[in-house]
């Protein structure tokens, strides 16, 4: 059986590094830190809607609440890991297009330090910015010209977990991050009526490095037939995170479809400037209902304080942020004799969030409903998870961009008695 494992988990690996990891394609990304990423990123929780802050299990690493980890079992080493495949498409009131991506989701890994103490550590997406917007507009005197924006890169968060057992149910932990990464934005504009008029093409580099703190709290409440109510909170401090920018803006000739650019001037250029860009405090509350081994009800709300977003002192089209997640999964039967069917666990779930961005007044706002089953090996329990997600984000008013999106993530998690001491040989 450890063969098995081992072989499906290389392969599984193997098949997430191998990928072409293509950038997203949302109008979206191109505001605050991009297309931000939340930290119920297993394929289980992703299937019931994206809870996680009263979402605590043996088995699986719940990054969005570091006091999950105290729960890890005795002696177990888990792996985790996820792809997420991507289907969608943008429309306006005028055009339409479709896109598609697939790319690795997490990686993560928990163990037990000691009776009390758990850790877990790994990486997972942040933010993402990816989009490619062409328009064009009018201008008394030069008659239409043609505005192209572009970006991509993102920012990964790697942490460093611990959770600690503080009495029979109660429970706290931390996530120590480390946010990194890049990010290109690109603007040119240009005419194609004369080449007497000169385009302009404005290029913006940002990196980012520094330190995130996530703290959490669980605490279990025993009711009878041995049911559970666990209730859960989180918080992140707000924090600037160092980071690094330069702009250079030209004017030049040529440079759009084949046609090479030829600069004829430069107008501005910053090589290399120390700023901060400022992370602002997020705030959680969350619980579950079970009966473990047979089914699972719970919800979440978050909120963040996007309004104080800036970047080198400069604030973005943003809002506070607010979402509710409902889900939850039901295993008829989970004996190891049972038949597979039974064994199985059946999940459904909605999210709503209204994200941080906002345009001329309107909300981008988004929904999603969401479901998935897991396959449990048999007499142990490591398992595959699928999951899907159907919604739409954004919206066509005031000339906006709506997003309908049909996502699938597939997980496979890998958990092995490690700690084990033989007896006999």
């Amino acid at each position: 059986m450890r063969k098995n494992k081992l072989g499906l988990l290389v392969g599984f690996v193997f098949l997430a590094v191998s990928l072409h990891a293509q950038d997203i394609n949302s109008p979206f990304s191109r505001f605050g830190l991009g297309r931000l990423y939340g930290q119920s990123v297993s394929t289980q929780q992703q299937s019931m809607g994206g809870i996680g802050i009263g979402f605590s299990d043996p088995f699986t690493i719940n990054p969005a609440n570091p006091a999950s980890y105290a729960n890890f079992a005795t002696q177990s080493f888990v792996f985790q890991t996820g792809l997420i495949a991507d289907f969608g498409s943008l429309s306006t009131t005028q055009n339409s297009e479709s896109y598609n991506y697939l790319t690795l989701g997490h990686m993560e890994i928990g163990f037990p330090i000691t009776k009390w103490w758990r850790a877990s550590f790994g990486t997972l997406p942040y933010s993402k910015t990816g989009y490619d917007i062409l328009y064009n507009f009018g201008v008394p005197g030069y008659g239409t010209l043609t505005s192209e924006r572009w970006g991509q890169g993102g920012i990964t968060r790697v942490y460093w977990g611990n959770g600690f057992n503080v009495t029979k149910n109660l429970r706290i932990g931390v996530n120590i991050s480390y946010l990194f990464g890049n990010t290109r934005y690109y603007n040119m504009v240009y005419s194609l009526d004369s080449l007497e008029v000169f385009g302009t093409k404005t290029e913006q580099y940002l990196k980012v490095g520094d330190l995130l703190y996530d703290w959490g709290i669980q605490y279990d409440i025993h009711l009878k037939d041995e049911r559970k109510i666990t209730l859960g909170a989180v918080f992140s401090n707000k924090v600037d995170v160092s980071a690094n920018g330069s702009w250079l803006a030209t004017s030049l000739t040529g440079g759009y479809g084949s046609t090479p650019d030829n600069v004829r001037d430069t107008i501005q250029y910053i090589s290399s400037q120390n700023g901060k860009v400022l992370v602002p405090a997020h705030y959680g509350v969350g619980f579950t209902y079970t009966q473990p081994g047979h089914w699972l009800v719970g919800a979440d709300i978050d909120w963040q304080n996007w309004s104080q977003f800036t970047s080198f002192g400069q604030s973005d089209s943003l809002q506070n942020s607010f979402s509710v997640a409902l889900g939850g999964e039901f295993t008829p039967k989970h004996t190891s004799i049972s038949n597979l069917g039974k064994r199985m666990s059946y999940r459904l779930g909605l999210r709503y969030q209204q994200s941080y961005l906002s345009l001329y007044g309107t909300s981008i706002n988004a929904f999603a409903v969401t479901g998935g089953v897991k396959f449990p090996f048999k007499r142990n329990p490591s398992n595959l998870n699928v999951g899907f997600e159907i919604g739409s984000r954004g919206t066509l008013q005031n000339n906006l961009v709506k997003n309908g999106f049909f996502n699938l993530s597939f997980g496979i998690n890998i958990v092995e008695n490690w700690f084990f001491k033989r007896r006999y040989r």
